[in-house]
């Protein structure tokens, strides 16, 4: 089976998330029957396969000028001989690919609502939790976006279109990829920023995980609460979320970002970790860097989201309310019953590190891969 990708390479953190994996394991899929080829610029040959998969990243900048031009483009590649899949790498379950839907065979992302009716519904903000907010009166409705290539109104699928819910599948999440301290794939130095304009050269650079970086859980940490996070950079329901969380824990620590190396030794010294949504309700890379860390991680609630492999859930994340109403009280029940609260630690490590490390989990996301296609 020929598969054909277009993509921007390794520019955005979600892209390095998703690329990782399929670049790493390109042999073993070969020989699974999956001849992966990779384009960053269109030809005609690229329809030439049996699936061409279009990243979001690829025909991102004309979503709001010029979205007319996409699905022209989506169509084009449509042959007799072949099948589009549209893959949407953002990290929120809302997706801004629902539009493309009549064009494409399928929509992939790496996190879905389990409840698919919620793309039939104009989400205020782009996010459920922006509209929790809206609905709830805590913020004021209408909120705009920053991003000026996002369009101004949360599109929806309308009741008539419902068939289309059909083609949204669940794609696989970042835990593949190398989240640890030195991987490449999150450091902003110089040298990691101009490496990742040239695809091949970067695809040489990859690593996995490695056996050191997994920091095991244990009762004897000197901190007892993290969380580094930006305030600011978001839709507005977004920052508010991240703002509450900081006024709330002021009292108790320091939300302002440290340098990638202060940042996972406090990590590796702290009992807990606060992890806010960010764009996206799993924030990428810092929900698996505490992972790695052996800290446990409180989020707000997550129940309402799919994904694969699906290492956040009720055994592995002690999860608060979207108001922040109980955050303080949950971090007081933790830290009076750490011993009894470590299991949620050592859970999500063990689930990490059944995916990620390891020949085992190479084998996990290519057999997945491949169904994910074929099917």
């Amino acid at each position: 089976m020929k598969i054909n990708v277009l993509t921007k390479g390794f520019l955005s953190p979600t892209s390095r998330g998703w690329l990782h994996p399929i670049l790493k394991n390109k042999s073993r899929l070969f020989e699974m029957g999956l001849d992966l080829n990779f384009y960053q610029k269109y030809s005609e040959r690229v329809k030439d396969c049996d699936i061409v998969i279009v990243e979001s990243k690829f025909v991102r900048a004309d979503w709001k000028e010029n979205k007319l031009k996409i699905f022209e483009f989506l169509t084009d590649l449509k042959t007799k001989n072949n099948k589009v899949f549209y893959y949407d790498l953002g990290d929120n379950t809302y997706s801004w690919g629902l539009e493309a839907l009549p064009y494409v065979d399928k929509l992939f992302k790496p996190f879905i609502f389990k409840d698919k009716n919620y793309y039939c519904m104009p989400l205020e903000g782009f996010n459920i939790l922006t509209d929790f907010y809206c609905k709830e009166g805590i913020i004021e409705s209408n909120i705009p976006l920053q991003h000026k290539t996002l369009p101004e109104k949360p599109y929806y699928i309308k009741n008539e279109d419902k068939h289309l819910l059909d083609k949204i599948h669940i794609g696989f999440n970042s835990v593949f990829a190398d989240n640890g301290l030195d991987s490449n794939l999150w450091k902003y130095n110089y040298f990691s920023r101009l490496t990742r304009h040239f695809f091949k050269l970067y695809s040489m650079m990859l690593q996995n995980t490695k056996i050191e970086d997994f920091i095991r859980p244990s009762l004897n940490r000197k901190k007892d609460v993290s969380c580094r996070i930006s305030l600011d950079g978001y839709s507005s329901g977004i920052n508010f979320h991240r703002t509450l969380a900081s006024k709330i824990l002021k009292e108790y620590l320091s939300t302002n970002k440290l340098n990638r190396k202060e940042y996972f030794k406090e990590m590796r010294d702290s009992k807990i970790v606060f992890s806010p949504f960010g764009w996206g309700e799993i924030n990428v890379p810092r929900d698996y860097e505490v992972a790695l860390s052996g800290a446990i991680l409180v989020k707000p609630d997550i129940s309402h989201l799919d994904t694969w492999p699906n290492i956040f859930n009720k055994d592995t994340v002690v999860q608060c309310k979207w108001d922040l109403s109980n955050l303080l009280e949950i971090l007081d029940n933790i830290l009076s019953n750490y011993n009894s609260y470590l299991n949620y630690a050592i859970n999500l490590q063990d689930q990490y590190k059944n995916y990620s490390f390891g020949k085992l989990g190479q084998e996990k996301f290519c057999e997945y891969f491949v169904n994910m296609l074929k099917n």
